[in-house]
């Protein structure tokens, strides 16, 4: 049977089956901590409990930015445990996140996320939970390696990411876009 809890500092110790994986993006101990302290409530796991155990299959850590009709979430990080995949369990933590956010004391106007444009199975979960491209962000992913992207004509798939979006009852479709794969900018252009 599967719960959704809020995150605790101590969980952060047992998340190995979660992070340890090469689609799940990880952070610094710190970065952890600070969402733990902004916005505790858009920071929850999933559990998985037995009658004898409790196993962590996945969780959400999102935070609230903006201002005006940019006031929204953002999804920095959604993720599964490998071996509880394809249940549905990053939409139950998707909608979940959706529910917070629509209501007091957020009520954002939309909710975003950035997935690597060659995520195929990422983009298509997304966009069945109702999000679209918004615009490509060119170079979002570049190591210093690579440098700052000198231009938004050369793409990469594996560097770049789509910005997708969600717009909420509040926002009525303003701040999403049909052709978003079509617009795109650099990563300053991102902050909020």
């Amino acid at each position: 049977m599967t719960s959704i809890d809020p995150f605790e500092p101590s969980d952060l110790f047992q998340l190995n089956n979660v992070n340890l994986d090469t689609l799940t993006e990880n952070f610094p101990l710190e970065f952890y901590l600070e969402y733990l302290i902004l916005w505790p409530e858009l920071f929850f796991k999933s559990n998985e409990t037995a009658s004898n155990y409790a196993l962590y299959s996945g969780y959400m850590m999102a935070k609230t930015e903006g201002k005006g009709p940019e006031w929204h979430s953002h999804i920095t990080a959604v993720t599964v445990a490998p071996e509880f995949r394809r249940i549905s369990l990053a939409s139950r933590l998707c909608n979940t996140l959706e529910a917070i956010t629509d209501a007091d004391p957020h009520e954002v106007n939309f909710i975003d996320l950035f997935v690597k444009c060659n995520n195929d199975l990422a983009i298509k979960l997304y966009e069945k939970l109702g999000y679209s491209v918004f615009r490509r962000v060119v170079g979002y992913y570049n190591s210093q390696k690579d440098g700052y992207p000198s231009s938004l004509k050369k793409v990469n798939d594996d560097k770049d990411a789509f910005d997708m979006r969600k717009s909420m009852p509040r926002d009525k479709g303003k701040s999403t876009r049909k052709d978003g794969r079509k617009h795109k900018c650099y990563p300053h252009d991102v902050r909020f």
